[in-house]
């Protein structure tokens, strides 16, 4: 079926067609290029090789290449940038083919409804892209911590930003999706067109169809003031408690923002502001009177979202990487409870694998955001929590692969046992987050897996994203 796909795949493009359908048949003229194709993503987890990778350059190429897949029964992935370290979710195997989307990134400011700005953006657009787009004419969007990282799969993920109590998560600020649906059609979904499907897709991944335009909501440009400062370990106690102490403050002021990273040898801590403060904020001061500081990383710097995105950016390294998440509320003897669990799990890691975590705080604002804003899909209790994610780096060459997988494994359990016994875990999974093998739909209660279902049959009938899609937190197994 992928033979016979990509050579219908070849007559598509009959100017070009080395350049937009790569191939390993093309390895002996063109070698460089099917090696680049299969090792773009972030994680070497995923240089999978596949049977095809083909560059769409317009939404009428995808329409056609998704006529043909769908025709010949042969199993597809989306790729923009390929950041999700899940094997399988934007990369495939010999029998499938890769519909690379990354070079669809129109951008194009609009009025709508009640005069409010709205950026449309091309699904192949980094937030690197966006932001500096944006900036360039004083506007800014809730979007990612990472330049590299793209638009679709982190919106379709929910979104978590450096500022999530600010105007809620990267899905929430997405007036209109325009999709592609597995029968050809492109429509828009917002709040007034196809709303359930619009819904769905604010935190629902890839079951409903391809998207390949987002409709932002924009506000006037965004300062934030950061640092990043490097902490001992061995004052963890004090360091979760100041943690605790940020989370706290949170719920006053949704300007804050905090990531505390626990890794081997330090603990790195960012303090971030929306607002460029003559003086850095006292909710910070538990950071700041702490006595073990090592290192500052990243000196306090008045800059804005794109600056923020660039200093955090992840470059490409040869590692493969695993990640999982729980969601938790905040409590400084789990915080504990938890730090003794990564000390133990990292002992079982052979040398060359690091095992880290971080603690990402989203408060009341956030969740209250969400609703405010048409509400999405992820069922998120209003309560203050922490959504928790923890990654395994390790060497490429395969032989720790299995005591990396188990000690993520172990991480995940772990914490939810822990969380469980103190009366402290949540349901919900953060999708951007989350390893393959996660109940991640699930997650979000019955109710909203009825609505995700109903979306799914009435604008998929044939089931084509739930059979033929390679991977992904699908619903076809992932509730």
């Amino acid at each position: 079926m992928a033979a016979t796909a990509f050579d219908q795949l070849r007559l598509l493009f009959p100017e070009n067609t080395t350049e937009k359908v790569v191939t390993p048949i093309d390895q002996d003229n063109n070698s460089e290029k099917y090696q680049a194709a299969v090792s773009r993503p972030w994680s070497q987890t995923c240089w999978i090789p596949a049977a095809a990778y083909v560059y769409l350059s317009s939404v009428q190429e995808l329409i056609q290449a998704l006529a043909i897949v769908r025709k010949t029964g042969t199993k597809f992935a989306i790729r923009t940038t390929g950041h999700n370290p899940n094997a399988g979710f934007s990369s495939a195997g010999e029998t499938a083919v890769v519909l690379d989307i990354s070079q669809l990134k129109s951008k194009e400011l609009i009025t709508a409804d009640e005069g409010v700005t709205v950026a449309q953006f091309g699904a192949g657009n980094t937030w690197g892209d966006v932001y500096h787009w944006l900036e360039e004419r004083g506007l800014s969007a809730i979007g990612g911590r990472d330049s590299q990282v793209g638009l679709g799969g982190f919106l379709l993920g929910g979104g978590m930003g450096a500022l999530p109590n600010l105007h809620g998560l990267g899905a929430d600020g997405v007036r209109n999706f325009e999709v592609l649906l597995a029968d050809g059609r492109l429509v828009n979904a917002n709040a007034n067109e196809n709303s359930d499907l619009y819904r769905a897709l604010k935190g629902g991944g890839s079951n409903f169809g391809i998207v390949t335009r987002l409709d932002l909501a924009t506000h006037p440009l965004i300062n934030v003031q950061y640092t990043i400062n490097l902490y001992n370990p061995d004052d963890h106690v004090a360091i979760n408690q100041a943690t605790v102490a940020v989370q706290q403050a949170m719920e006053e002021d949704p300007k804050i923002g905090l990531f505390t990273n626990f890794n081997n040898g330090f603990v790195a801590v960012g303090l971030l502001y929306g607002d460029h403060p003559a003086e850095p904020p006292q909710a910070f001061g538990p950071f700041h009177n702490l006595k073990s500081l090592v290192a500052t990383a990243l000196q306090s710097t008045n800059g804005t979202l794109l600056s923020l995105a660039q200093a955090m950016g992840h470059p490409q390294t040869a590692q493969k990487r695993r990640i999982c998440t729980i969601t938790t509320k905040v409590s400084h003897d789990l915080y504990e409870e938890v730090f003794k669990a990564w000390g133990e799990v990292s002992k079982t890691l052979p040398t060359g694998a690091v095992l880290h975590y971080t603690i990402q705080p989203f408060g009341k604002a956030g969740v209250q955001a969400g609703k405010a804003r048409g509400e999405n899909i992820m069922g998120h209790e209003n309560v203050s929590q922490c959504w928790w994610v923890f990654t395994c780096e390790w060497p490429k060459d395969g032989s720790d692969d299995a005591a990396a997988e188990n000690a993520i494994d172990a991480m995940s359990e772990k914490v939810q046992s822990l969380a469980n016994a103190k009366g402290l875990l949540l349901d919900f999974k953060c999708m951007s987050f989350a390893t393959a093998s996660q109940k991640v739909l699930g997650s979000y209660g019955a109710e909203n897996v009825k609505r995700m279902r109903e979306v799914a049959a009435k604008y998929d009938p044939e089931g084509v994203f739930q059979k033929l899609q390679n991977g992904g937190f699908l619903l076809r197994d992932n509730v």
